[in-house]
């Protein structure tokens, strides 16, 4: 007997003693059943030894970041307006201008630590040292407070997600001082982000109403965390408002309302938390994190325009300051952490974890970005996980949720042209980012379904026993494609499987073989059709066909057209990377 199923065993014997077999009795002693149940001692000891060896909710739920803070759920609110618009500050120290940068506690911010030689402006920094500047560093966590110091002009500088500036971005340039204008992604999320379930929920695509019932989330309401949840269901068809959504103030408090209360099916939320809840609380467990989806979250900064304007050297020297930051952090990862440790308050082997032993390439909370893949993010067209890409997505999803009316260009408040003048002096940099995938790998992750991230089932019309993309015969196969390489972009460390699938229509008559080689030829042809327009290593790709051998399972009925279009699709599944 599994540990699980002796948890559930022992939980059934306390309700019997109890009296409280209300909802079990059926199963415990059906009609005309004895109502004796056998017993295995010895399963019954080794399950209560493992029940009492649990944590309780209330001890792990003092382990996570909200602590011993009362947390409760809050209405859904919109954005407050921005206010107290104004022209910015100009402190100096010793005749030079000091940058007022604020940022959060997040490691993606150990460049601009390191290379300003901690918070506070001083003459070790390589801001001063280097360019001629002081640098003003502050921890202001709160993104609609650091928003308003922005607008206020009490702040030079507004960090943020990619997503949260299109959020902020309609309110913000109604005043022309007040645009934002981003000149530098600094990290992309790589694991610091997740979604944490549990019950039966193993995959996005599990987040669909079961038995009529809508599964509940709690998540912090128009945050990073409502961005991921929202971009994968619509990866995976979903539809948001078949998920019952409720609000917690912040990530942290998500959380520790997700241990308190066991009727949520599944909290968003960043780490630690979600790794504690997974490792703490039985039966939950990571249905994704931004490990794999390690192109979706992309953290920036953006000057005011006006600052822009008046100082347009200093914004390409903090530019090239934080770059200086990203080399000293990977050269020296225990003095990095000890940085972190003395800005952020929190102890140094968190941190360490939080940067990564190899300083935010592969592992850590955050992918540190370098010029080159700065330049990749802002400057080429063909990436299907560029600025625009991730900016569109926002816009659209913010859109749709009634949290902003019109949303802004990236044109309006990308300032390419910074990175673009510093493509000579960076020519040697190469690009960090992109995952290793075994050459012939046989995804033995996608032989187990529980591994699988999402499904994304997509129609495309190929003409009668042919396999090649003809956009004349179907015109949506273009538009089909980009959704597939967002997709395969978005997930840039984890494998991508394509399936092929055909009707039944003609069962009986053609040899099952040759319909299979023809589901996986059509299948072959989407794959190549992405290798060919975007920069993917072919190793990423898996290619199935299934033939008529995976209908939908509502549309199983070979002598109904319409049910046999349905089955003439391609499916695209995420996996992770095979853990070493």
């Amino acid at each position: 007997m599994t540990a699980r199923g002796k948890i559930v065993l022992t939980l059934i014997i306390l309700a019997l003693v109890g009296g409280g077999v209300y909802r079990w009795w059926d199963k415990i002693a059906p009609k005309g059943a004895s109502s004796q149940v056998s017993i295995n001692p010895q399963d019954v000891k080794n399950a209560l030894a493992a029940q009492a060896a649990q944590p309780k909710a209330a001890d792990v739920a003092n382990k996570l970041l909200a602590g011993d803070k009362a947390v409760s759920l809050v209405d859904g609110s919109a954005i407050p307006p921005v206010s107290g618009v104004s022209d910015y500050d100009k402190p100096m120290k010793d005749g030079k201008l000091i940058v007022q940068f604020p940022i959060n506690v997040w490691p993606g911010w150990a460049p601009i630590i390191v290379a300003n030689n901690g918070l506070e402006p001083n003459e070790g920094s390589v801001f001063f040292k280097k360019y001629g500047f002081f640098l003003k560093l502050s921890i202001v966590d709160d993104p609609v407070k650091a928003r308003d110091l922005f607008a206020s002009g009490h702040s030079h500088v507004l960090w943020g997600t990619l997503d949260m500036m299109a959020l902020f971005a309609p309110e913000l340039v109604k005043d022309s001082r007040t645009v934002p204008v981003i000149a530098q992604q600094v990290d992309w999320s790589g694991g610091g982000d997740g979604i944490v379930a549990r019950g039966d929920i193993r995959n996005i695509n599990d987040f669909r109403p079961k038995d009529g019932k809508r599964r509940k989330v709690v998540l912090a309401q128009n945050s990073p965390s409502h961005y991921l949840i929202m971009s994968l269901l619509i990866d995976a068809g979903i539809d948001p408002a078949q998920v019952d959504f409720k609000w917690a103030g912040d990530a942290p408090s998500a959380a520790k309302i997700f241990v308190q209360d066991a009727s949520f099916d599944a909290f968003v939320g960043w780490s630690p938390d979600i790794y504690t809840v997974t490792d703490k609380v039985p039966g939950t467990r990571l249905v994704v994190t931004t490990g794999s989806a390690n192109h979706l979250i992309a953290d920036v900064w953006a000057v005011r325009n006006d600052f822009y304007r008046d100082h347009p050297d200093i914004v390409a020297n903090l530019v090239r300051g934080i770059f200086d930051g990203v080399d000293m952090v990977r050269k020296n990862i225990p003095g990095a952490a000890q940085a972190l440790s003395k800005a952020f308050g929190i102890p140094v082997e968190d941190c360490t974890s939080m940067i990564g032993k190899d300083g935010g390439v592969a592992e850590g909370d955050a992918h540190l970005t370098n010029y080159r893949e700065n330049s990749n993010f802002f400057l080429d067209p063909m990436n299907p996980s560029n600025f625009e890409v991730v900016w569109n997505r926002a816009s659209t999803i913010y859109k749709s949720l009634g949290a902003i009316d019109a949303p802004v260009s990236a044109a309006k408040v990308k300032a390419a042209g910074i990175l673009a003048k510093l493509s000579e002096e960076y020519k040697e940099v190469r690009d960090m980012s992109q995952a290793t995938f075994k050459p012939g790998a046989m995804f033995k992750t996608a032989e187990a379904d529980s591994s699988e991230i999402l499904t994304k089932s997509v129609i495309i019309s190929f003409e009668p026993n042919k396999n090649v993309l003809n956009a004349e015969y179907d015109p949506t196969i273009p538009t089909v494609m980009d959704e597939i390489g967002k997709l395969a972009g978005t997930f840039g460390n984890a494998y991508i499987v394509i399936e092929g699938n055909t009707d039944a229509s003609r069962k009986g008559v053609v040899p099952a073989d040759l319909v299979r080689q023809l589901s996986y030829d059509r299948a072959d042809s989407v794959r190549k059709a992405i290798l060919n327009k975007y920069k993917f290593d072919p190793n990423k790709f898996k290619v199935i066909g299934n033939g008529w051998d995976n209908p939908v399972p509502t549309m199983t009925d070979a002598s109904n057209p319409e049910h046999n279009k349905k089955n003439r699709r391609v499916e695209v599944k995420v996996f992770p990377l095979e853990k070493e």
